[in-house]
């Protein structure tokens, strides 16, 4: 969340970046809560320190006391309530350098990178494929689960593995960190990523604390009070929850693999067939906490990154900066790959790198302490190494050859036992 003396001074911007999130956020009636709430702690205070004075003689008025400050206590706690509900629902603000836009109609593409495969035979969609090479099955899925799930199988579930394999050893690997860093010419730390398997369950309010709640899309255990993550960051960003980390020790990355869950509510006759929007799918996930001043070069080498793994597997892409209209609650700035598919002739999303600031760590105290000994808020960046049933669909659809079989990405066959082909 932001913080509360930022929209004081503020008020006019965050109202501004409300309205370019097209957030519908009361900042008037917040900040009136705001003042009738200090003023309310303020005199309880004074009471309390009033009451503490008084002596054994005057026990009346030190029971007078005691019942106005009772009286006022469930008045400060509804109106801590409706101030919290008001601070919670405000977005961050965005990089002044975010495009200003209604939605994805107005995003802005960076560049693109690689040639769009050009076939001399009539192309097939994955599913078609994965059916014919028995490497995906949703017809039993369905059966057993429900529609949006999926098998794979054989072959498919060895390129899942080879994928992540891959990426771990990628993320690794100091030298290739350090050619990243150097060729963005940014000024960052070249540590490596350290690899993680978090929990698929969070807390509800851990899950609110670092704004992640996807509302409907999200299943509930509502007696535990316990929400399956939507992706692998939920439990990765809360990481240094109540945490001060010497500043010496930065910034953490860590490289996250795990399954997610999605109601995928309202989608419904949307991505239907095949594997591209399910309620169940693996992410490997990158988060990074940083310092306040690296924050934002932190962003630019993730992208960096997130183009080389993309461009390791040669599958054509481009790169989008996301608007305003279509960025997320906590995010400052948001830019996103988008994978060419060939059955739908269009470039469909695959990697999101967000970077939130300090906005996330608020909730969950994840404090930093600098050089001079002061305390400050963690900045985090969260990003897709690779969602794996969309990499598995660019690979299959852009590798398809006329016989029917898909050639394996040369920067992953080593992961495969040296097959070439599936």
């Amino acid at each position: 969340m932001l913080d509360i003396k930022y929209i004081r001074e503020n008020s006019d911007k965050v109202k501004k970046g409300c309205e370019n999130k097209q957030a519908k956020c009361d900042i008037d009636l917040l900040l009136e809560l705001d003042k009738k709430r200090r003023e309310m702690i303020q005199g309880i205070e004074g009471l309390k320190a009033k009451q503490n004075k008084l002596g054994k003689d005057n026990q009346s008025e030190a029971k007078e006391i005691k019942n106005k400050i009772k009286n006022l206590e469930p008045e400060l706690k509804k109106i801590g309530e409706e101030f919290n509900g008001l601070l919670y629902k405000i977005p961050n603000i965005t990089d002044p350098e975010m495009p200003i836009g209604k939605n994805e109609d107005e995003n802005v593409e960076i560049k693109k990178w690689g040639e769009i495969p050009r076939f001399d035979f009539k192309i097939k969609n994955h599913m078609e494929i994965g059916i014919n090479l028995d490497i995906i099955d949703t017809k039993k899925a369905a059966e057993i689960s429900g529609s949006r799930f999926f098998y794979l199988k054989n072959e498919a579930v060895l390129l899942q593995f080879a994928i992540i394999q891959f990426v771990f050893e990628t993320l690794i690997n100091k030298k290739i960190i350090e050619k990243i860093v150097k060729k963005l010419g940014l000024k960052i730390s070249t540590k490596v990523f350290s690899p993680i398997l978090p929990p698929v369950m969070i807390r509800d309010n851990v899950q609110k604390s670092i704004h992640r709640v996807f509302g409907d899309q999200t299943y509930c255990f509502e007696d535990e009070k316990l929400n399956l993550v939507a992706s692998a960051e939920h439990t990765m960003a809360p990481y240094h929850m109540n945490e001060v980390i010497d500043q010496k020790k930065l910034p953490l990355r860590y490289i996250g693999y795990s399954t997610a869950f999605r109601r995928e509510a309202g989608t419904y006759g949307k991505d239907m067939s095949g594997i591209l929007r399910t309620h169940q799918f693996d992410k490997l996930e990158m988060e990074s906490f940083t310092d306040v001043e690296t924050g934002k070069d932190e962003q630019k080498f993730i992208v960096g990154l997130q183009e080389y793994l993309v461009q390791q597997l040669k599958i054509p892409y481009r790169l989008v900066h996301i608007c305003t209209g279509d960025t997320g609650s906590p995010d400052y700035d948001q830019f996103d790959i988008e994978c060419w598919m060939p059955s739908q002739n269009k470039y469909r999303e695959t990697h999101t790198s967000d970077y939130m600031t300090d906005y996330q760590t608020r909730g969950i105290k994840s404090f930093y302490k600098d050089k001079d000994g002061n305390k400050k808020l963690l900045h985090t960046n969260d990003a897709t190494a690779f969602a794996l049933g969309r990499t598995l669909i660019a690979i299959i659809e852009n590798y398809q050859q006329k016989d029917g079989s898909v050639e394996i990405p040369k920067a992953l066959r080593e992961y495969m036992g040296g097959m070439k082909k599936i």
